[in-house]
């Protein structure tokens, strides 16, 4: 099982905790979902047979990266991912989100061009129905805190699909120890919720990635609708779209095995050629 290495990068904007994978060749940036971790994507690293190197980066508000008490808007985490990038040298990487985190890869790629060699957007959240919104706001809200770890796991959302393996490893990244006892959740309940409200945004219009791209939704989605990933791949010329078995919204923890082998498919090919 590859072992990620955590670094902490300082940018012109903030300090970022980033899981890093090493490898040979273009560099594969993971951007991960509100209100997560960057380490919900060590499950799908571990069955990827790709030989590039991944770099998960905890976004602002999450984990060991900065808190900043404001600046949540999807610009603001864009621009964050933007300064990494520079820092690192990258004059060339594959973008891979999902759901906020696919939103925010279209942005960035939106501005890099074709220095992004592909994009993979599972889940894309674009325009979000405020129903979603509003549940999300009251699932963060309501439980800020926990007396016990036991408590914290009842309280994980769309975690139905998830192996004991991968809900130990989640709580292990998600939970921070409070200074009175017990657990907080391991990001900025603040920043969470401004960040999902912009979530409804309808910033499709100002998207704009001609290069492959690979958009796919769970099978069983029933937070987001199959038709919000159509629209995403009806514009986006290079893009085809596909959908994940047994996975309803996170699907890097529903099914890790069957997102590592789509991602590899798409970049690698079915006989393990690089095709990005």
């Amino acid at each position: 099982m590859r072992t990620p290495q955590l670094q902490r990068v300082q940018t012109s904007r903030l300090q970022h905790e980033m899981a890093v994978w090493s490898g040979t060749g273009t560099p594969i940036l993971l951007i991960h979902p509100n209100r997560t971790s960057h380490r919900v994507w060590d499950f799908m690293v571990a069955a990827s047979r790709c030989p590039m190197p991944f770099y998960a980066p905890a976004l602002r508000g999450h984990a060991g990266s900065s808190w900043p008490e404001a600046g949540y808007r999807l610009e603001d985490h864009r621009d964050d991912l933007l300064a990494l990038i520079q820092a690192q040298g990258w004059s060339e990487l594959i973008l891979v989100g999902q759901a906020t985190g696919a939103t925010l890869a279209l942005m960035v790629a939106t501005e890099l061009g074709s220095a992004v060699g592909a994009l993979v957007l599972a889940q894309p959240a674009i325009a979000i129905a405020a129903q979603v919104n509003q549940m999300v706001q009251q699932q963060v809200m309501s439980s800020p805190a926990f007396e016990s770890r036991e408590q914290a796991r009842q309280a994980l959302p769309f975690c139905e699909r998830w192996s004991p393996q991968v809900i130990e490893h989640y709580l292990d990244h998600i939970l921070r120890p409070r200074p009175e006892g017990g657990w907080q959740w391991n990001f900025s309940a603040q920043g969470v919720c401004e960040t999902e409200a912009q979530l409804m945004r309808d910033i499709l219009s100002l998207v704009e990635f001609a290069g492959p791209a690979l958009v796919f939704g769970g099978e069983q989605s029933q937070v987001l609708p199959p038709s919000m990933f159509a629209r995403v791949a009806g514009h986006l010329p290079g893009s085809e779209l596909s959908s994940l078995p047994n996975a309803n919204h996170r699907l890097c923890q529903d099914n890790p095995v069957g997102f590592a082998q789509k991602v590899d498919d798409f970049l690698l090919g079915p006989q393990g050629q690089a095709g990005a």
